[in-house]
């Protein structure tokens, strides 16, 4: 287990079986615990997917900024703990 949040760990499943992999794992954020990094970005198939079978996340999404890449997931607001794609 990665992650204390089983939402979390089954989104993560899903992502690993479709072929996606852990890039990083970051800790002790100022508005979460743990942010989980994926190495390849997020399909329609999947986003679709996990919003169906883990509907106690919560979809997020960011545009890149000066000091900041795009990015997209879920975040778990029980543990506050999020998984993030890159986004193009």
């Amino acid at each position: 287990m990665v992650t204390k949040s089983s939402s979390i760990e089954k989104a993560l499943k899903i992502a690993i079986d479709s072929g996606n992999s852990i890039s990083d794992i970051s800790e002790n954020w100022s508005e979460v615990n743990q942010v989980v990094y994926m190495s390849k970005e997020l399909t329609n198939s999947i986003r679709e997917k996990i919003k169906s079978q883990v509907p106690l996340l919560d979809y997020w999404s960011i545009e890149r900024t000066p000091h900041n890449p795009a990015e997209e997931g879920f975040i778990c607001k029980l543990f506050k703990i999020a998984i993030s794609f890159p986004k193009k």
